[in-house]
């Protein structure tokens, strides 16, 4: 019974994390499509100078974010993001808004996977 007992502590310990953990990944990527959607929005509207500063301002909330979801779960893409945030950031130094917004694109797909990879759910049980 003792033995029972400790199993379901655990397990529930297991599902609870998850569950937080579920929560934390979608809150933070929900914002960080926001904050890229504003970004986007900016190099469109052809703002080279606050765009770059949007752009650095994403990469300081990501740098602090990853700190977190790094500790939650290994995923090697976590680091991937930030090369990306840094190719959009060379080329809006460069007046690129074209390229800046084909990276734009990379980055909303690259964080989909990332997102993907490190939210919890009943296939991550099983």
């Amino acid at each position: 019974m003792k033995k029972a007992i400790i199993l379901a502590f655990i397990f529930a310990a297991i599902i609870a994390a998850g569950v937080t953990e579920h929560y934390y990944v979608e809150k933070t990527f929900a914002e960080f499509n926001a904050k890229l959607a504003a970004l986007e929005d900016l190099i469109d509207s052809g703002d080279a100078n606050a765009s770059r500063e949007a752009n650095e301002d994403l990469q300081a909330w990501w740098d602090k974010k990853k700190n977190v979801l790094e500790t939650i779960s290994y995923c090697p893409d976590i680091r991937q993001i930030n090369i990306v945030i840094g190719e959009i950031q060379g080329s809006l130094e460069a007046d690129d808004l074209k390229n800046a917004s084909s990276k734009i694109l990379s980055l909303y797909q690259l964080i989909s996977n990332v997102k993907n990879i490190l939210d919890f759910n009943a296939k991550d049980i099983i």
